[in-house]
């Protein structure tokens, strides 16, 4: 069983160090892989029918699209809506319809939970609002509201709380973060268990180990139902419904809840599950793969295990407690540069959360932020043989408040990249470029050199 993660920050290398690799690196080179969390996006009215990357005043890295090159990329398959997680697998040269385990096994793999049972399920979940009378979920978020305190309190309730079938012989563990996020893992070496089990979240339907978006999706909480006939998918949905059936119960009489409540805010009263995994899967060093080591920079426990997975080396990126924005932003490009690996990756997750609210003002501030605070400080340290890789995981569309299968586009700068017409790093821009990549998974093959 499990509680709630703290924050922590990127691990920082020495100023002798530093001044080391620096000499090493105007030899060598170094690849900047960047990652804009949800930032593409389709044309907003708001902001006179332009993008957020079209609208948002970005100089940094407009003056690396004038320099460089660009190209409108798939992330997955057309039909195949792409995570943070299974984006970034694509991103890294690992094809995600060979590799994908799906989110809950990554997520649980990330924290190290239950890995050495015979069986083992993860899936990830959210806190959500139901209204109980109308059986509707009002938010499926709880409007990102709720306080650390809050969210590990609550965490705590249901850890105490829920009590499992035989449960001396299944355990779970529930581990939470951000403001409304958690992972669930069960597992047992006795009862077998299977991600192979409908999302109980209605916004998104599983297909395989993907979640694809449901438009007009029904606001009620779904019952978890096995998508096969094995006792394995039996034991799992009965299990998933268990808990989510005692969660309602537990939360519905929080003290959390109540104060919520009288203060005029929602109650986080249930708890939605999906992307349900189980499989281990096997995949190829990327040392062995490319010839170049790579280090990860993220905030996510499935980009950690993706990390263990292809042998790379992996730095959580969260913020200290009352440290801006700018400062957090401005400090991590500077822990990129020190990084020995031959190439960084480093994930950024402001763009998306607008996306999700549909709030694109806020969506082109978050841009703005990343490039004067992030991008430029990046720009200040390149070297002439180092490369810059600007791209998305996924795009995140205002009108949509959820993930899209749209293209993203992709910006490539620095040493044996040739210059096109391009001027600003935006969609349509991207169109226009003349970088022959057109498929995420095809970037590292093309940049490795």
């Amino acid at each position: 069983m499990g509680m709630q993660s703290k924050g922590g920050h990127v691990r920082e290398k020495s100023g002798i160090y530093w001044k080391n690799q620096r000499r090493g690196r105007e030899i060598m080179g170094k690849v900047y892989f960047i990652i804009l969390d949800g930032a593409a996006d389709r044309p907003v009215k708001m902001l006179s029918n332009r993008t957020p990357l079209k609208a948002a005043r970005k100089p940094h890295l407009d003056s690396l699209a004038c320099r460089g090159q660009q190209s409108m990329i798939k992330i997955l398959p057309e039909g195949f809506v792409p995570e943070s997680d299974s984006g970034a697998m694509a991103l890294l040269g690992y094809d995600p319809m060979n590799y994908y385990c799906g989110r809950g096994m990554l997520e649980s793999l990330g924290v190290g939970v239950g890995l050495d049972y015979k069986y083992h399920a993860g899936f990830r979940i959210n806190f959500a609002t139901l209204n109980e009378k109308r059986s509707n979920l009002l938010d499926r978020r709880v409007a990102r509201g709720l306080s650390a305190e809050e969210l590990q309190e609550l965490t705590s309730e249901i850890v105490n709380g829920v009590r499992l079938d035989n449960s001396e012989k299944v355990r779970f563990h529930l581990h939470t973060f951000g403001s409304f996020r958690g992972i669930l893992s069960f597992y047992s070496d006795e009862i077998s268990l299977t991600g192979n089990v409908s999302n109980t979240d209605p916004a998104y339907r599983k297909e395989g180990f993907f979640s694809i978006p449901v438009e007009n999706y029904p606001s009620a909480l779904l019952p978890c139902k096995a998508k096969d006939e094995s006792k394995a998918s039996e034991n799992t949905a009965r299990l998933v419904n268990l808990f989510s059936k005692q969660c309602m119960e537990i939360l519905g009489s929080s003290q959390v809840n109540r104060k919520r409540i009288l203060e005029g805010k929602m109650p986080a009263n249930c708890i939605l599950v999906r992307d349900g995994g189980s499989s281990r899967i096997q995949m190829p060093d990327f040392k062995e793969r490319y010839g170049k080591t790579l280090s990860i920079f993220g905030q996510l426990p499935c980009e950690k295990a993706l990390a263990q997975l292809i042998g790379a080396h992996f730095y959580y990126t969260w913020s200290f407690d009352k440290q801006g924005d700018g400062v957090y932003l401005r400090d991590l490009a500077k822990v990129l540069y020190q990084d020995e690996s031959d190439i960084v990756f480093c994930h950024l997750k402001g763009p998306d959360e607008p996306g999700h609210d549909k709030e694109p003002f806020k969506k082109v501030e978050a841009i703005e932020i990343i490039d004067q605070y992030f991008i430029g400080e990046i720009r200040r340290n390149l070297t002439g043989s180092d490369r810059v890789v600007v791209t998305c995981d996924h795009a995140t569309p205002c009108e949509l408040g959820v993930h899209s299968d749209d293209a993203v586009p992709l910006l490539l700068y620095g040493s044996g990249i040739s210059k096109d017409s391009s001027i600003s790093f935006d969609e349509k821009s991207a169109e226009c470029g003349s970088c022959p990549v057109k498929e995420a998974t095809k970037i590292m093959d093309y940049i490795k050199g």
